[in-house]
């Protein structure tokens, strides 16, 4: 157990030091962000006359993202726009939000653990009986995710995978759950 223990300092004395370098000034970024949006409710689709309960199926998401870093600490600002459609049923939303990071940079190399809050308007329309019905709700959201950024002089390359919890929307004509997890791959500029 003492070898245990004395291998884990050895290993986070090891990360500090290599970190500092990369804690020596504070950076900000703007990053496009790009990927699949996988919604993971049984139920997304419910209520809604002539449609059985159903999945949202995995469809895109694109984001644009301003932040900044300070060593192990990381915030950024973001927005973006999703969609998914399924049995005659649009789900095209906009989430903006905020994250917290804690990062650990180590020399270019910087995965980071995130959380964060913010708000999703969702323009939701249906087919229902060969008429349109359509409306817009506004829900919470709460984010948790993990990821990596390679900081290559200007360029910021990157990867982050994390869920989203969006609370329930409920329309006249039926209720959706957004619910789902993000992976997107990033690009950015570093200034």
């Amino acid at each position: 157990m003492r070898l245990v223990r004395r291998s884990l300092l050895a290993a986070l004395a090891a990360a500090a030091v290599l970190a500092v370098p990369a804690m020596s000034r504070a950076d900000s970024y703007v990053a496009l962000k790009g990927g699949v949006w996988a919604p993971t409710a049984q139920d997304g689709i419910s209520g809604i006359t002539g449609i059985a309960n159903g999945k949202f199926p995995a469809s895109g998401d694109v984001e644009l993202a301003f932040g900044a870093t300070m060593g192990i600490i990381g915030a950024q600002i973001a927005g973006g726009y999703m969609w998914s459609e399924a049995n005659g049923v649009k789900a095209n939303a906009v989430p903006l939000y905020v994250l917290g990071q804690l990062r650990l940079p180590i020399f270019f190399i910087q995965p980071y653990l995130e959380l964060g809050i913010g708000g999703l308007a969702n323009f939701a329309s249906a087919q229902i009986s060969g008429v349109s019905v359509s409306g817009t709700k506004f829900s919470f959201l709460a984010i948790g995710g993990a990821g990596v950024d390679f900081i290559l002089g200007p360029i910021l390359l990157g990867a982050e995978a994390r869920y989203m919890y969006v609370s329930e929307q409920t329309f006249d004509w039926g209720s959706l759950k957004l619910s789902g997890v993000i992976i997107t791959a990033n690009v950015g500029y570093v200034f």
